[in-house]
């Protein structure tokens, strides 16, 4: 009889993990940390998770050559709301993206967003395999 009881609390006991470890969290490993262009581009950070989830997020960065980060953001928001992911704005700066050479630097802010941490962004960029050779510069 002391084990029907305990097998009872079992739904309660599992009922948080399957929350945490939903499948919807796996969605989020489909997206590409960066998508930025060659030459000068303005650049966003941003936080996604999917909706209901802030806990478990992931930080992309975003950019492309644009008069201002408000363009780059609807297009942040046309990529991730058909999939239900949910995305909050770190800050905004400029990346300066010379392929040929395998530089970049960083630099800038966004008057809209905000600065964003342009330290964490080279971290972002140098994990990216496309980005890992190249010699990235950060000026504040």
């Amino acid at each position: 009889m002391k084990m029907f009881k305990s097998l009872s609390q079992l739904p309660r006991i599992v009922s948080p993990f399957q929350k945490s470890y939903s499948t919807d969290l796996i969605s989020l490993v489909g997206i590409p940390r960066v998508k930025i262009t060659k030459g000068q581009n303005r650049y966003l950070l941003v936080n996604i998770h999917t909706h209901g989830f802030t806990k478990y997020g992931r930080v992309i960065v975003r950019g492309a050559d644009v008069d201002n980060h408000l363009t780059v953001f609807d297009s942040i928001l046309e990529e991730l709301e058909p999939q239900g992911i949910c995305a909050k704005i770190l800050g905004g700066g400029r990346i300066l993206n010379e392929a040929d050479s395998k530089k970049m630097k960083i630099y800038g802010t966004s008057r809209t967003f905000g600065s964003a941490d342009h330290t964490r962004t080279r971290n972002i960029l140098h994990s990216w395999t496309t980005y890992k050779d190249f010699k990235i510069t950060v000026k504040n």
